[in-house]
This record gives structure tokens, C-alpha cells and sequence, in this order.
């Protein structure tokens, strides 16, 4: 997830979004359990934490994209960065724009 401050652009995350990287890592990608882990731990020491999550209402088909769809939401992201497609679907909620990772990188880069 990606916030912007007046100054900078910062990552937020939550337990929930890190324990979806290390699955996804795992399974979608093949890493095995050490890589997944250290990659993880490097994503943990990145972002400012996103607080208290509160929850919404079901929104996707998938809860844990609602959990991570709240920390979002929570943290005044002003991007999702997925390659969920069920959060792709919604484009954008609740002031959050959902894009895929080559998308962020076009918006960054200009």
C-alpha cells in the first residue's frame, strides 16, 4: 500500500498484508519458506505501520482481500499495489485506487 505525506511517499502495511506477501511468495511464486521469510522481513522493516484496522463490510469475494482492503482504507493510502485480480475489480473504494505493480511504476516514474 502506498501513502503519500507531504514530503514523501511511504509504505504502509499491516500483519495481515505481510502474512498475504509470505503466502503469496510461497505459493504463487515458489519461493521456498527461508526466501519468503527474508523477503518479508525486509518488506516489515519498510513501511510505517498502518494501526488499527477497521473492518468493512464484505466487499470482495475473497475476506482476506477485505482485510486487506481495510488496512488500506485505514491508513489513508492513497494506492492498493496488487496483483489480486478480485481487487483489481473495484478499480478504486473508498478514496484508495487499486492498480496492478506495472501501473504504480508508470505512475511513479512520471
Amino acid at each position: 500500500m502506498w501513502r503519500q505525506t507531504r514530503t514523501a511517499s511511504v509504505i504502509c502495511a499491516t500483519q495481515d498484508v505481510l502474512d498475504e506477501i509470505a503466502e503469496k511468495l510461497r505459493l504463487k511464486f515458489g519461493f521456498s519458506a527461508q526466501p519468503a521469510r527474508l523477503l518479508t522481513s525486509f518488506v516489515r522493516r519498510q513501511p510505517v505501520a498502518a494501526g488499527s484496522i477497521e473492518p468493512l463490510p464484505r466487499v470482495c469475494r475473497d475476506a482476506d482481500d477485505d482485510r486487506i482492503l481495510a488496512a488500506a482504507v485505514n491508513s489513508g493510502c492513497a494506492y492498493l499495489v496488487t496483483g489480486d485480480r478480485d481487487l483489481l475489480e473495484l478499480k478504486r473504494f473508498a478514496g484508495v485506487v487499486i492498480v496492478t505493480p506495472g501501473e504504480f511504476m508508470e505512475l511513479v516514474s512520471s
